[in-house]
């Protein structure tokens, strides 16, 4: 049977191709998608792999750890700031997914519990990963007593939390939110006890009115762990100049995220080159003691949730529809790569990275301070 060309499919087909070539690239263990990854990694300079090797490397945003795989031995993280408690968890629901990640951590002595900063030292000083615990959504925290719920999920691990995803929760908007309102009673509270018990503010996904009030509030830094800077590329999820001026008056710490949509400007498919370029617009705008790397990609190759592949698809389908990337890529015969950037595809490549940044002119210490030092400054300020 022939094969039809996308140009040739329905609408609900090509859809449909959209969501079977995003499940095959995020939920299945391609051999051929672990080729491309790695072959990235190759030709990089002497240089960039002892950068690298020395290193502090602190991810600000993955997800889906299951087990120790190649994109995990070839990133060579430090730390990794998970999310943990899933987007739609509850208590019962957080509860479970953080006994899941005790459960990954005890089966294989690469990985390491992260509770204080000096656990993220003692992982590079033993070779290991550390995961960290943290949440994007804020709703399985909701409680009548607010300081008793802090304090259970900090004992559990509990170390970053934002107050939104992209909805409205109890405490403030998303950045899909048309409201756009600011904080609730509740998510002024929720602040206050989250520096309190050591719980690291993060503002990505957050409604822009409600971040700026939160920022405007703080008494610890805050962090946008994975967002990119609106200027560049006109999407909700990305922040404006204002917000990232604001957060790093705060003390804290803006992470560039690899995901293709908040890098995509309508004409030039992301790469490399525009990861890159939202490093540099940072490190003009705010200085490079404030930027940092959130790459929002999966840490274990193949474990991303079908369902929720199914959930985003439609909502890009409804939100975005043929102006979305993934449907210009495919139009345009980009296959994997309608998912993600030219030249670094996940955490595997940070050595391509760091090269990337050493030809674009970056020094040595300044790579080492966006590669983790910033972030740990940031957690010993904020879990104390």
């Amino acid at each position: 049977m022939q094969r039809l060309r996308f140009e040739e499919m329905t609408e609900d087909q090509k859809w449909e191709l959209i969501e079977q070539m995003e499940e095959k690239c995020r939920s299945e263990d391609l051999e051929e998608f672990k080729e491309m990854t790695l072959a990235l990694n190759k030709n990089v300079s002497d240089e960039a792999r002892r950068i690298h090797k020395e290193s502090i490397v602190i991810d600000a945003c993955t997800f889906n750890v299951i087990k120790y795989g190649w994109r995990l031995e070839a990133a060579g993280c430090t730390a990794l700031n998970c999310t943990v408690p899933g987007i739609n968890d509850d208590a019962g629901g957080a509860f479970k997914s953080i006994w899941d990640y005790y459960q990954v951590i005890n089966s294989d002595n690469r990985f390491r519990l992260i509770l204080k900063p000096d656990d993220i030292l003692e992982a590079k000083k033993n070779g290991q990963t550390g995961l960290i615990i943290g949440a994007q959504n804020n709703d399985f925290v909701r409680h009548h007593d607010m300081r008793s719920s802090l304090q259970a999920f900090h004992t559990l691990g509990l170390r970053v939390m934002q107050i939104a995803y992209n909805h409205r929760t109890f405490a403030a908007d998303g950045c899909f939110s048309p409201a756009n309102a600011g904080l609730s009673d509740t998510g002024i509270e929720l602040i206050r006890l989250m520096e309190e018990f050591g719980i690291t503010v993060d503002l990505s996904h957050v409604g822009w009115r409600s971040a700026e009030e939160s920022l405007e509030m703080a008494q610890k830094p805050q962090i946008y762990s994975h967002s990119n800077p609106y200027a560049l590329f006109q999407h909700p999820r990305n922040i404006t100049d204002d917000q990232a001026k604001k957060c790093a008056a705060t003390g804290g710490c803006i992470g560039v995220s690899a995901y293709p949509v908040t890098l995509y400007n309508g004409d030039k498919f992301p790469s490399i080159d525009e990861y890159v370029d939202c490093i540099e617009y940072y490190c003009n705008l705010v200085g490079v003691d404030h930027v940092g790397i959130g790459m929002d990609t999966t840490a274990t190759e193949g474990a991303y949730p079908r369902w929720e592949i199914a959930y985003f698809n439609k909502v890009v389908r409804r939100t975005v529809g043929e102006d979305a990337v993934t449907y210009k890529s495919l139009a345009n015969n980009r296959g994997y790569l309608a998912y993600k950037l030219e030249g670094l595809i996940c955490l595997a490549n940070f050595v391509k990275l760091i090269d990337h940044m050493l030809k674009r002119g970056f020094r040595e210490p300044d790579i080492k301070k966006i590669l983790g030092e910033n972030w740990l400054r940031v957690f010993r300020d904020t879990w104390k």
